[in-house]
């Protein structure tokens, strides 16, 4: 079984696969990025790495939304780039065939891979790859 962080973009449900996520960082102090896009909150200190927080929510058209205290830092192999979300839900187990196809306009417009039915709620799984392709148009 597979697992994704559930998270909340304003109100919709969001996850991503927790093999693309280095950590959960709890409250990190956010530095003024100058000339930065709105959709970037700043910067965190990582471990002696600086690495911009994007506010995934802004950039996917949600809107300036309460954002959650922590952020997603997402595994270097992925990018080094940390995440901004409205709040974060928790680890949730699936299995692939459990999996629904998107909406052909959700998935591009939302960065939208799958769609996961869980417990009376759909959880939209973020296609990274398509989102960090997006991000190379700043």
């Amino acid at each position: 079984m597979a697992q994704l962080l559930a998270f909340q973009l304003g109100s919709e449900m969001y996850g991503l696969e927790v093999t693309h996520i280095q950590e959960v960082v709890e409250s990190p102090p956010l530095y003024y990025i100058p000339r930065a896009p709105a959709s970037l909150l700043g910067a965190i200190n990582f471990h002696g790495s600086i690495l911009p927080v994007l506010d995934l929510a802004a950039c996917l058209g949600f809107g300036e939304k309460e954002r959650d205290l922590r952020i997603i830092v997402l595994t270097p192999e992925e990018a080094q780039l940390a995440l901004a979300v409205s709040a974060i839900v928790g680890i949730v187990s699936f299995a692939e065939e459990a999996l629904l196809p998107g909406q052909e306009g959700q998935t591009l417009t939302a960065c939208i891979r799958a769609v996961l039915p869980d417990r009376g709620e759909m959880i939209n799984l973020l296609d990274l790859n398509r989102l960090l392709v997006s991000l190379d148009n700043f």
